[in-house]
């Protein structure tokens, strides 16, 4: 996965930045959301959001 993917179109967060909040102890959905804001708007993302924790 290219790492300078808009994940979240709606607050402009890359995949980076959510690796970055898991690497900064995110460990949640609701954790990542809450240090990116990923997935709060629309939440049309949560899917591609909860693929990258997956994927670690």
């Amino acid at each position: 996965m290219d790492m300078s993917e808009v994940i979240c179109g709606c607050v402009g967060v890359t995949a980076q930045d959510i690796k970055d909040a898991m690497n900064n102890g995110a460990t949640t959905l609701e954790e990542v959301q809450e240090a990116t804001n990923a997935g709060t708007c629309c939440g049309g993302c949560v899917d591609k959001i909860e693929e990258i924790m997956i994927a670690k």
